[in-house]
């Protein structure tokens, strides 16, 4: 973060961090636990795939790596979605994730390999995986107009993988820094819904004073309303080293590991689903 803006690519910088997360943080608090589940195309993939600039979009809810999910779709032909259940979900890169125990949002990679984000493959299975990703772009992707992609992973409360794809179709430009951004932050807003639906406690400010010390809940809040390290030093008439040492004790109590994550978590426990924040110092990781 430089000046209040998301660098997310070298050289390159996508737009102010407090009007992404603004727009993120009202798409997703529109967003209720009916359209997680039951309303899934009008209630989440048309906001988000308008957000993203995508033309189609898939939501899939992976139970087990054996049994072909239902897709729902936005935007795509009956026939496609036909063809995935019958003939091409076992190729799919995502079924990979169930089982994984995830308890965070996880991305798919841009580089063309079938991987996903934290994955560690060894290299025999990595050539496995880029032969079946291969054939999963070369008759299915490619010939359902899916030139280009982003995805993510929310693990629900159940322990289904629940897996939204967006694209965008042949002679399009490919989804950049800012759209990959903008789906990292819906993906981690909308895993703090999956969240305080599976703890109720993370529905209270309870169960933040549990975990942390009073000067720790000072500075967590203050990351979830966008201070930077220096200005909540300023703010809170401490220095910036014990800011940082704060933060550090923070991340290990509440097991979180960027700032997103933090205020995602800070505005779930106060009952608010979806952050507000103004600006983050630092993106989500691990890019996509």
């Amino acid at each position: 973060m430089r000046d209040g803006r998301i660098g997310l690519e070298k050289g390159a910088f996508v737009g102010s961090a407090a009007d992404e997360l603004n727009r993120a943080s009202e798409l997703c608090g529109r967003i209720g636990w009916s359209g997680l589940y039951d309303d899934v195309s009008p209630a989440v993939l048309e906001p988000v795939a308008a957000f993203l600039g995508a033309e189609t979009a898939s939501f899939r809810s992976f139970a087990d790596s054996q049994t072909a999910p239902t897709p729902v779709t936005l935007g795509i032909a009956a026939a496609v979605n036909e063809a995935y259940v019958a003939r091409f979900h076992k190729l799919d890169p995502a079924r990979r994730l169930i089982g994984r125990r995830l308890t965070e949002p996880t991305f798919a990679a841009p580089a063309g390999d079938g991987a996903w984000a934290r994955e560690r493959p060894a290299p025999e299975q990595l050539e496995r995986y880029r032969a079946e990703f291969d054939r999963y772009r070369r008759e299915f992707l490619l010939p359902s107009n899916f030139y280009h992609h982003v995805g993510f992973c929310v693990p629900d409360a159940e322990g289904r993988a629940l897996l939204f794809d967006f694209h965008r179709p042949a002679g399009s430009p490919a989804f950049g820094a800012l759209e990959r951004a903008r789906a990292r932050i819906v993906a981690v807003f909308l895993h703090a819904k999956v969240v305080a639906r599976r703890n109720p406690s993370a529905g209270s400010t309870t169960e933040l004073d549990d975990r942390l010390s009073a000067r720790e809940t000072e500075v967590a809040e203050a990351v979830a309303h966008g201070l930077s390290n220096k200005q909540i030093a300023a703010t809170l008439d401490i220095s910036v080293r014990t800011v940082e040492n704060h933060m550090r004790s923070i991340f290990d109590k509440l097991g979180v590991t960027t700032r997103t994550r933090l205020a995602a978590r800070v505005h779930a426990a106060n009952g608010n689903g979806a952050p507000e924040t103004r600006a983050l110092t630092e993106p989500a990781s691990p890019l996509f």
